[in-house]
């Protein structure tokens, strides 16, 4: 691990590859070993078009995983390829991208909660399945293509070893328990994600926690917005194979793929992946130390972020009072950053109750401040001050366009009904967290830059 444990900068908005003209259609042929290294198009024997490219060093006799990639809303098969680099992504795999497997009549298609749209995937997979030798399956869904990824894993747990559900949550219905147990589970989110809310996948993996999954956990990504991001992705899919399989070359593989990113490394993955390579008892010298030092890396980052913390927050406040310092918004970024590390467990475990204290406020109150936002104003200033003052170590309180609407208000308050009581509260604490934020974000960095 060569210093980058996380990027807190703001992702850059990256435009969402839709648009690709008929010319640029790949190459119809059958799915075959004698087609490796290209993309190709095909269709099922019921007819679901989609696109796929086998590695170009596929090998019969040790076969190969299948990972596919399931679209968003009335979208089709060529956004597969489009956001996911056919050369970089996945390359050791057979990548399948498919249509959604129902059309919308105007040439887009969906993946909807129905058995028909279940069996049809699998029906492709069975395919698939008869013509590689295919070691295991993972699914990468993105928005209601990750609906489906949950719906389709629950469906079929012993065709699906893994799974990355992007920017959605998980459709009532989904099935999870023991027998799922085997199957490692990645819900990813932009914390600004303005279609399908970040608090979606915090729901989602409560489903999976109470389904006690073993290998279930959210990757939060920070500022980031709606659309896919091939770097986080490929991390959470090996860390899926990683957690997922029992051959040593495999985990190896994974670890390989993490230790060789340069920036924006999803720091407890790797801490895992290093776990499990260590857990081998057959390991070149070279992985192993290399896997040693991605441990105590990362644990010595996490150390270093709660030594941060703690100094910024003083003994007497403990997380309890909002206050303008940089422990009001570098704790909530460690806890997303680093849980599952030691230290950061130790100081989650130490907060409970103030962290229990923000999640109750935020559950009472939480929609009531969107809810009053047009009809009444001065009810929903009410609530967003409580937000502020009794919940704002809560993502949702710290998010940028939940104050922007709180300023909003305090800016035109005479219209708005808001009177000079509640003007002064605003004054002492609105201006206070947004101030807050930024030192925890300048903090945040300042622990992460040593370790990039």
């Amino acid at each position: 691990m060569t210093a980058r444990t996380h990027d807190m900068h703001l992702l850059t908005l990256a435009p969402l590859l839709l648009l690709v003209t008929p010319g640029d259609e790949p190459p119809s042929k059958p799915p075959s070993p004698d087609v490796a290294g290209k993309v190709h198009r095909w269709e099922s024997s019921d007819g679901l078009a989609f696109e796929y490219r086998v590695p170009k060093d596929y090998d019969a006799e040790v076969g190969a995983n299948i990972t596919f990639i399931l679209h968003g809303s009335n979208l089709s098969r060529r956004w597969g390829f489009a956001n996911h680099d056919a050369k970089t992504f996945r390359p050791d795999d057979i990548v399948v991208s498919p249509d959604g497997t129902t059309s919308n009549g105007n040439g887009g298609f969906n993946f909807l909660q129905g058995r028909d749209d279940l069996e049809r995937l699998h029906a492709l997979h069975d395919e698939l399945r008869e013509t590689f030798n295919v070691r295991a399956t993972y699914l990468y869904g993105h928005s209601q293509g990750s609906f489906f990824s949950f719906y389709y894993a629950g469906a079929y747990p012993d065709d699906v070893q893994g799974l990355v559900g992007q920017a959605s949550g998980v459709w009532i219905g989904t099935e999870a328990g023991k027998k799922h147990h085997h199957q490692a589970v990645v819900l990813m989110h932009g914390t600004s994600d303005p279609v399908v809310p970040y608090g979606q996948s915090v729901g989602g993996l409560t489903f999976y926690e109470d389904a006690r999954y073993p290998h279930a956990r959210l990757r939060s990504l920070d500022g980031w917005n709606h659309w896919p991001t091939q770097h986080h992705t490929s991390q959470q899919l090996a860390w899926c194979e990683a957690m997922s399989t029992e051959d040593p070359a495999r985990i190896v593989a994974a670890f390989e793929d993490l230790d060789g990113v340069d920036e924006a490394l999803d720091p407890v993955a790797f801490r895992e992946v290093a776990e499990r390579v260590l857990a081998l008892e057959d390991v070149p010298s070279r992985t192993r130390k290399a896997a040693e030092k991605a441990v105590e890396e990362v644990d010595e980052a996490a150390g270093d972020h709660a030594a941060a913390i703690a100094k910024s927050v003083g003994k007497k406040n403990r997380g309890r009072k909002l206050e303008d310092a940089a422990w009001v918004g570098h704790a909530p970024l460690y806890f997303r950053h680093f849980r599952g590390v030691p230290a950061c467990d130790e100081l989650f475990d130490d907060w409970e109750s103030t962290l229990k204290a923000h999640d109750k406020v935020a559950k009472k109150i939480g929609r009531s401040f969107w809810d009053d936002l047009e009809g009444d104003p001065a009810d929903a200033f009410d609530a967003g001050l409580e937000l502020v003052e009794g919940a704002f170590m809560r993502r949702a309180t710290q998010d940028d366009e939940f104050l922007t609407k709180l300023e909003e208000l305090a800016d035109d308050a005479k219209d708005n009904g808001i009177g000079r009581k509640q003007q002064k509260a605003y004054d002492e604490a609105v201006p206070v967290l947004r101030s807050a934020i930024e030192k925890g974000q300048k903090a945040f960095e300042k622990v992460d830059r040593r370790y990039r």
